[in-house]
């Protein structure tokens, strides 16, 4: 197995957190395999989301914010997009998501 390969094992590992957990930016950094400034980077342009404001409380993340942080270390390191990929990559995706919340709405009338 080569180097990539590893990398792709790593990124595509299932995470399946309890819904109700909390993390702090070292265990984000550990969960996501994310070094912390790049997490502070992600945070400052808007592609996570933490759930507590860090001036005050420091980052804490739910599972959501997890998910999404190994969603763009995939991106970065296994498929090589670059950071302005990854930002138009997640706001897509977070459109679609929105589009499918409306959409069963509209089904549920």
């Amino acid at each position: 197995m080569n180097h990539r390969e590893r990398r792709t094992d790593r990124a595509m590992q299932l995470f399946e957190p309890d819904p109700n957990a909390v993390y702090t930016l070292e265990v984000a950094e550990r969960l996501a395999r994310v070094p912390r400034r790049l997490i502070a980077i992600y945070h400052k342009h808007g592609l996570v989301s933490s759930i507590t404001d860090p001036a005050e409380n420091g980052f804490l993340f739910d599972d959501e914010g997890i998910r999404t942080l190994r969603r763009i270390e995939y991106l970065r390191s296994v498929c090589g997009v670059n950071f302005f990929g990854v930002k138009l990559i997640v706001a897509l995706m977070r459109e679609a998501e929105q589009l499918r919340r409306e959409a069963r709405f509209l089904r549920t009338r």
